[in-house]
């Protein structure tokens, strides 16, 4: 909902906003509450007059009516509302009950819009996948040009080590997308001509400001302590020296050889040339050759093929 400029000030994310308004302007306009009520009027009693055990047996009945979701699907051990839970649920309904359908959409981070979607939610959400009872695999549906290497690694090792079946389903899978989905049992490319996978490899983008400052008639002087000679030195408005450049480089290098790493692991056994260590994206037919995706196929199909 809302995002942190480079100024250090809050400003509402303008999409996401736009969707909002589209549910709240009508209920406004109705009379009604400006957001729909989390229960029907008398689904959930008060807890006074129910025992734990016929609580945890209440359906979620305005959200989730003739579903199997019970109490204990959507709310943590001291009667909570979890987000996580219900966004599980959903994710189960999207497959059918027994897969969870679980999307990877954007750029990837961390962290995610209002917390939710980063890789730090993914991996929690994973971990409440392996244990629930109903859930006999997941599909992983990936469309993101990749992201950051912040915290890509811990969610690729949630997926090596999900203790069930785990598919991905993609129409594009780039960068830090194909390093999370290569730890996969399966990658499914969606049937389409434009459907690609691979960017397998690091890069920086760095913009020099120091000489458009320059032109403009800014003088821009940097005071560091003494002892902090090496405290931000790549800023934007300094020149970067060819000692950093090297650091740099050296830096990006070790995270490749990483990624190339977890990429070997992850397509043991399927990998037939090493054409995709160029960071080459490629379309359904040549990945299917040189081992960078298993199959072509329908979200449906591949649904029907995890149940």
């Amino acid at each position: 909902m809302t995002g942190l400029s480079f100024t250090g000030l809050y400003f509402l994310h303008k999409p996401f906003a736009d969707r909002m308004a589209g549910i709240i302007v009508p209920r406004i306009n109705a009379g009604q509450e400006p957001i729909p009520t989390l229960f029907q009027q008398g689904a959930l009693k008060s807890a006074a007059s129910l025992s734990e055990d016929q609580e945890r047996r209440l359906r979620w009945e305005s959200r989730a009516k003739n579903s199997e979701l019970v109490m204990d699907e959507v709310f943590d051990e001291y009667g909570q509302f979890d987000r996580e839970k219900y966004d599980l649920f959903l994710y189960r309904r999207a497959g059918g009950g027994s897969v969870a359908v679980i999307p990877i959409d954007g750029p990837m981070a961390r962290v995610g819009y209002c917390g939710a979607g980063g890789n730090e939610y993914l991996t929690r959400i994973l971990k409440l996948a392996a244990v629930h009872p109903l859930i006999k695999s997941v599909i992983l549906k990936v469309n993101t040009p990749g992201g950051t290497v912040d915290s890509t690694r811990m969610l690729a090792d949630a997926v090596k080590n999900f203790p069930k079946r785990i598919y991905v389903w993609t129409n594009f899978c780039a960068s830090a997308g194909y390093y999370v989905a290569s730890q996969a049992d399966e990658i499914w490319m969606e049937d389409q001509s434009v459907s690609e996978v691979g960017s397998i490899g690091v890069l920086m983008v760095y913009t020099d400001s120091s000489e458009a400052l320059k032109k403009e008639g800014y003088k821009i002087t940097i005071y560091r302590a003494d002892g902090s000679e090496n405290k931000a030195q790549m800023n934007g408005i300094e020149p970067v020296t060819p000692e950093m450049e090297a650091e740099l480089k050296t830096s990006l290098n070790e995270i490749r050889q990483e990624f190339l790493g977890y990429v070997r692991r992850g397509r043991a056994g399927k990998l037939t040339s090493c054409e995709w260590e160029d960071a080459s994206m490629f379309g359904p037919k040549k990945a299917l050759t040189i081992g960078l995706a298993d199959r072509v196929g329908s979200l449906d199909e591949l649904i029907q093929y995890a149940t």
